[in-house]
Parts: structure tokens; sequence; C-alpha cells
């Protein structure tokens, strides 16, 4: 059975569907079921490693990112659906008893969201010049499907901000204050 978990929600996964406590075993350092599936092209394939996942989510960090999660049955009825922005601050992936991914908040700790037992991540990679964006779904009892949409909004603006000042250095600017402090070296360490 999938989980997926909404921002700062206090419950906990139950245990896999079909191991119980005593006979879980570890999954660590072996890639999960996951299937990826790219809209451009319309193929799908089956995760290569946690690594290559990472590579894959690690685009969002430092981006505004715009997400919905989701929960409706198969005739298309929403149980609920929570939608909102933030800037992602780290993204951690844990697989030992099944696939945990958790995006941070780069403004407020107490803000996140965890996607558990993830079946299926599409990407949405056929429209170029739109925001990069994935999907993760998964399939409960009784044909309820949950879903995490994430979409790039862009760079974060305090990033691109810090990023600008300095590039408002011109290169003689540059040079002038290098100068100005390994001259300032000289001076004070002398013969």
């Amino acid at each position: 059975m999938s989980w997926l978990r909404p921002p700062c929600s206090p419950c906990h996964p139950e245990p896999v569907e079909g191991l119980s406590k005593g006979a879980r075993r570890s999954t660590e350092g072996r890639p999960p079921a996951l299937k990826i599936i790219y809209t451009r092209g319309n193929r799908t394939e089956t995760l290569a490693s946690i690594a290559t996942l990472r590579k894959i989510l690690n685009r969002f960090v430092a981006h505004r990112v715009f997400y919905e999660v989701s929960s409706r049955n198969k005739r298309g009825h929403e149980f609920f659906s929570a939608k909102n922005t933030f800037v992602v601050g780290s993204i951690e992936i844990v697989n030992r008893d099944y696939l945990t991914i958790t995006i941070f908040d780069a403004h407020h700790a107490s803000h996140s969201i965890e996607i558990l037992n993830p079946a299926a991540m599409r990407i949405y990679d056929d429209t170029l010049g739109k925001g990069f964006a994935v999907s993760f779904l998964s399939e409960g009892a009784g044909g309820v499907e949950s879903r995490c949409y994430l979409r790039d909004e862009g760079e974060d603006g305090d990033t691109i901000k810090e990023r600008g000042e300095l590039e408002k250095i011109t290169l003689p600017q540059l040079f002038e204050y290098l100068d100005d402090i390994t001259l300032a070296d000289v001076i004070t360490k002398g013969p």
C-alpha cells in the first residue's frame, strides 16, 4: 500500500503491506521499484538508482516550487487537494523499508512535504520553455489515487538578488579591490 502525507501531518505511515514488523527486510542500497514515466516520447522506465532520483529532484533546490497534494478515486471524485508555493531548501531521499522523499521549505523549518512509497513518478518534459514538473503517484486500496505534483516556478528571488549584487561589480572594480586588499596585507606584514 502506498502513502502520501501532506505538509505537517502528524500521522505516521502504517507498516508496508504484506510484511509484519518482524518480517520487514531492509531495501537499503537497492533501488525502489519506482516507475518513471516521461511525457515526451511516452516512455516508461524503472528507476535505476537513488542517485538518479536525487539528480532529477535536485533541480528544485533553491527554486520556488508550486505543489499540489491531492487524493481522488478512480471515477475522478476528488477527496482533497492542497496547493501552495514555497522555496525548496533541501530534499532528503531514504530507501529503507519503503521509499521516502522529504522536501523541506527553505524559509519555514516546520513546512515540508513527505512522499511515502510512490508507485510512479511522471516527468513533464514535453513542453520546452515551461517550468520543469514532476508528479508522484500512488494507488491505495479501493482505487484511491494520491498524487503530489511539483512544478518549478524559477529561482528564489533572494538567491537571484544575492547573485545579482556580485554581478554588478565590473572586472576593473574587482581587480582594484584585490589590489587594495593585497596591498593592505603587504603593509601589515612588513619586512
